[in-house]
């Protein structure tokens, strides 16, 4: 239960970020019974933080949190000392397992039609996830433009995609709609602050292990450079910091609401090829500003073309990152130009999501799941058809063999299955797994 300060209206399910006075909420705790040494004999993780996590009954978890924290070896090219947080390493590839496992496990309670989430790709896929493993529905309502990776996850986990408008900021007053209409549990940030508790065990983890004076955050919605400032404000309440680090939000030139305010130019509302950041109208901005000014922070601005630069970058370190995380290199490397860093600064740089979950450029795939794999979907689509047939019937030329190779393993990703047999030859159909990702591919 929550209790706003100004009226004393009292909350147990939903949590919004704002009370129905206007008065901005947010979950505290009693600070002074959360003893920290307890957190050291326990496996890592988000649920290792539980004094400072919604009380829940049951817990949804795939070992999310717990992250690796690695030495960057650009910081001794650049004579800093720069750490990678990859977050890449949670179950789904992003860091919004660690609100999933929060959302999730928190609303069972409410959730018997399921989950619904507005994401523009990594929350939808957390929730699948978790949705499926507490054997719950799992609704997700996505952009047109999404990431090809995070669909092809959504549906591998059976999620329910609605697909609706051009930005996130769309879907979210959507979500919020369908989950009043349909009794769905809603997780997603700005309609529901329950998951934010997960996201800001990020910062506990930073502390426990760097101690960082700066950190330098992707920033879309807002919701996680708040959580990370929510998670470090927590730590100085208990005492165990004296101030909460620099946080730096970082933008592109194309999308630039919160950054553009922050550092005093016109804010940019266009598309981005970092697809995570393309939130036009964030609903957490005011959160978000709040979190860098009291924090002493600043914001960044990058150009569209420095995307590839910072891919690179993080490759070389071992980290594969999507475009929305590479921001933080080119950020780092602007910042360093113009002596923002002291030489004893520590900095961490927080790498949000798996480049394997996202494969655009200029409105094109960069990766594929395979050419030929969606045109043996399409022709399924039609009619069933046995391996030989499927041959004949493809435009390019292709080894049976290999044909053979690829049916195989659709039917092993359950795209298609055995339709019925005539004498030797086994006929294929689409399954409906299949048929959701080919329509999802073709939007």
């Amino acid at each position: 239960m929550i209790k706003c300060p100004k009226c004393g209206r009292e909350y147990t399910s939903l949590l919004p970020p704002k009370c129905s006075c206007g008065t901005p909420l947010e979950i505290r705790y009693d600070y002074s019974k959360v003893k920290i040494n307890k957190w050291k004999s326990r496996e890592k993780g988000v649920w290792k933080y539980k004094e400072l996590l919604p009380p829940v009954e049951r817990v949804i978890s795939l070992k999310e949190g717990g992250t690796p924290l690695v030495r960057a070896k650009l910081g001794e090219k650049v004579g800093l000392e720069v750490f990678i947080k990859d977050e890449t390493r949670n179950p789904t590839g992003s860091f919004r397992d660690r609100l999933a496992t929060v959302g999730v496990s928190y609303g069972l309670p409410w959730s018997n039609n399921g989950f619904i989430v507005a994401s523009d790709g990594n929350a939808a896929a957390s929730l699948a996830a978790y949705a499926a493993r507490a054997n719950k529905e799992a609704f997700v309502v996505v952009p047109k433009k999404v990431d090809r990776g995070k669909l092809i996850q959504m549906i591998a986990f059976g999620a329910k995609i609605i697909r609706y408008g051009d930005s996130v900021d769309e879907c979210i007053e959507y979500a919020s709609e369908l989950s009043r209409l349909n009794g769905l549990y809603d997780i997603t940030p700005e309609n529901n602050i329950v998951g934010v508790e997960g996201q800001k065990t990020l910062a506990f983890e930073l502390w426990e292990e760097v101690n960082p004076t700066h950190v330098i955050v992707p920033t879309g919605s807002g919701s996680n450079i708040y959580s990370i400032y929510k998670g470090f404000k927590e730590l100085l309440e208990i005492g165990v910091i004296e101030e909460v680090p620099k946080l730096i939000a970082v933008q592109t030139e194309n999308c630039s609401p919160i950054a553009a305010e922050i550092i005093g130019i016109p804010a940019k509302r266009d598309f981005t090829k970092a697809l995570g950041l393309y939130v036009k109208d964030p609903i957490n901005k005011e959160l978000a500003i709040n979190a860098i000014k009291e924090s002493k922070g600043t914001a960044v601005v990058i150009r569209e073309d420095e995307l590839d630069l910072g891919e690179r970058v993080l490759a070389k370190e071992g980290v594969f990152a999507e475009y929305s995380s590479a921001v933080v290199i080119p950020a780092l490397l602007k910042l360093h130009e113009e002596g923002y860093f002291e030489k004893d600064d520590k900095i961490a740089l927080v790498i949000t999501g798996s480049g394997l979950k996202s494969y655009y450029v200029e409105e094109k795939e960069r990766f594929s799941i395979g050419g030929t794999k969606l045109n043996i979907l399409k022709l399924l689509r039609e009619k069933p058809m046995y391996g030989y047939e499927v041959w004949e019937n493809l435009e390019k030329p292709i080894k049976y063999q290999a044909v053979y190779q690829h049916v195989k393993e659709l039917e092993s990703l359950g795209l298609i299955e055995e339709a019925y047999k005539r004498g030797r030859r086994t006929y294929y159909r689409l399954t409906e797994k299949g048929q959701r990702l080919l329509e999802n591919f073709e939007e």
